[in-house]
């Protein structure tokens, strides 16, 4: 067997080569393989050198086979990690909605990504156009914002940690409940979250799938108590140890970190608790599954229906109050519908009273309205100060008015235009934040 040190070896003496052989723990065991072979090739070996020497290729021989034994095992391992984590992602008969879930917030990520939507950090706006769960557009007449913000993603990172969280807890769950079960609560669970974040949040834009997540963790301890699923002792109290510690860990960060939406996380974790103890007797009679999930979907979709009367919401406040103010400025804006370039004498008192009664009287009304909306979110805040200066603007504009018609100066028909000027300005600004 030659190695690196033969050669070297057939140059050295006798001499040389037994002092290799009696100070072997000196050389490496290459050079004292080779002073072996050299020495044999003399007719210089004994049979101990030779037996040690068999010794050492069969340990090599066997470390060789021990470690490509170990690096198969590897690969194997490799293989089948890797074909457990494709399967995570595949539905099949019994973990089927679970990967579904997933393709959908993925798709629905994609999705806003591809039309613009920043896919780190995407603004506010973005958010809510896309179906953000906001208390007063929630609450305005848009509940179908409770759904599809459970889809919705604040970036990259926020999806990524809620779908690995989804795997993580779906595919121990929905095995063991049944997918119709399973489905029912994700879904209750997360309108909850949602309804949660508004009843506790008043300007916060909510998204993501952490809620109803949650609502799978409250799901899944309530049923281990109740011990509705089978499994042996040890690994019931290892799971429930697990999931308190999932809970109270990323409770606990919610508290003490800014942006988390911790109302969501609590409402979608309570549900998921009430519903496992809703669903427990299905596990001991399966005929009562059918009818505990309608009763679930209809209490779920009645407290959709009713919420907006049991919460107050500005949006729909100021909405309403919106349309009270157009039929009043429909009515006032008569003065720029008429050609009032010229009246004659024996019509001025008569239009210089219209312009009170129909104009000033008018506008001062729809600022008594405006002065109404109090404690408005600051999106709603900034409409409701550009229509009262515009409000007023429009009641100096009457008044100049009257005065242009009592006095006929001048000065008063260039303030008038530029009152008007100011009030196209204003109305521009409108027109942006309403889109």
């Amino acid at each position: 067997m030659e190695n690196y040190f033969t050669k070297k070896m057939t140059v050295k003496s006798d001499s040389e080569l037994q002092e290799i052989i009696d100070n072997k723990g000196k050389f490496q065991e290459d050079a004292y393989l080779a002073a072996i072979e050299t020495l044999e090739k003399r007719k210089l070996g004994t049979k101990d050198l030779s037996q040690e020497k068999t010794e050492i290729l069969d340990k090599r021989i066997q470390e060789q086979e021990l470690t490509e034994e170990i690096e198969e095992e590897k690969r194997v391992e490799r293989k089948r990690t890797l074909k457990e984590s494709v399967e995570l992602l595949i539905p099949s008969k019994t973990y089927f909605y679970t990967p579904i879930i997933i393709y959908l917030n993925i798709l629905v990520f994609i999705v806003m990504t591809l039309s613009g939507v920043h896919p780190i950090e995407p603004s506010v706006e973005a958010l809510i156009q896309w179906g953000g769960n906001l208390r007063e557009i929630t609450l305005g007449g848009q509940q179908w914002r409770l759904l599809t913000s459970v889809f919705l993603h604040s970036g990259l990172i926020h999806l990524l940690m809620n779908m690995y969280a989804l795997i993580y807890i779906g595919r121990l769950l929905e095995t063991k409940v049944g997918n119709n079960r399973y489905i029912i609560a994700y879904i209750a669970t997360g309108l909850f979250a949602s309804i949660a974040s508004i009843s506790f949040n008043d300007n916060i834009v909510s998204v993501g799938a952490s809620g109803a997540i949650f609502g799978m963790y409250g799901l899944f301890l309530s049923l281990l108590a109740l011990k509705g699923i089978n499994l042996p002792k040890e690994s019931r109290k290892d799971l429930i140890s697990s999931i308190l510690f999932f809970i109270g860990y990323n409770l606990f960060y919610g508290f003490v970190k800014e942006g988390i939406d911790n109302a969501a996380h609590i409402g979608g974790l309570l549900s998921g608790f009430i519903i496992g103890f809703a669903f427990y007797p299905s596990f001991k009679q399966p005929g009562y599954s059918k009818l505990i999930s309608t009763g679930i979907s209809v209490i779920v979709l009645m407290t959709i229906l009713v919420m907006p009367k049991v919460f107050t919401s500005k949006l729909g406040e100021f909405q309403s109050i919106m349309k009270e103010f157009s039929v009043i400025e429909e009515k006032a804006l008569w003065m720029y519908r008429e050609d009032l370039s010229y009246i004659p004498p024996d019509k001025i008192q008569f239009y210089y009273d219209k312009i009170k009664n129909e104009g000033v009287d008018l506008w001062e009304e729809n600022l008594e309205l405006l002065n109404t909306l109090t404690d408005l979110p600051p999106y709603l805040q900034e409409r409701v100060d550009l229509l009262t200066e515009y409000c007023d603007l429009r009641v100096k504009s009457c008044e100049t008015m009257q005065y242009l018609l009592k006095y006929n100066r001048l000065s008063d028909q260039d303030k008038i235009e530029d009152i008007n000027k100011k009030n196209e300005k204003l109305i521009n600004e409108l027109q942006a934040l309403n889109g």
